[in-house]
């Protein structure tokens, strides 16, 4: 039976929010996304749609957010093509990155 405290589009935001971070750590290899800290996977009700926050204050670089964001969006093909060989979804949603700053509280 499934839990009736967290949605299924809970379980997979936590499962995406790990992934991606194994993904960005191992095998991305853009100097400008070294470091950064997935902090929230906020998925659309649809699932087809991932909104990923990431902060950069502890990355090992000394590059603003926006140089980040950029090699984050280069490397978002790359990101979600590997996404979806480690997950057994149906579809793998869509990725947009955004900055700390953006995350409502």
């Amino acid at each position: 039976m499934p839990s009736l405290d967290f949605k299924r589009s809970d379980r997979i935001s936590d499962l995406i929010k790990q992934e991606i971070s194994k993904i960005l750590l191992f095998e991305v290899k853009d100097p400008r996304v070294k470091g950064i800290t997935i902090l929230k996977v906020e998925l659309s009700s649809d699932m087809k749609m991932s909104y990923i926050f990431f902060s950069s204050e502890n990355s090992f670089n000394d590059l603003e957010t926006n140089e980040t964001l950029e090699g984050l969006e280069k490397a978002k093909g790359f990101i979600r093509r590997k996404l979806s060989n480690h997950l057994n979804l149906r579809r793998t949603p869509e990725i947009i990155f955004k900055k700390e700053s953006d995350l409502r509280i």
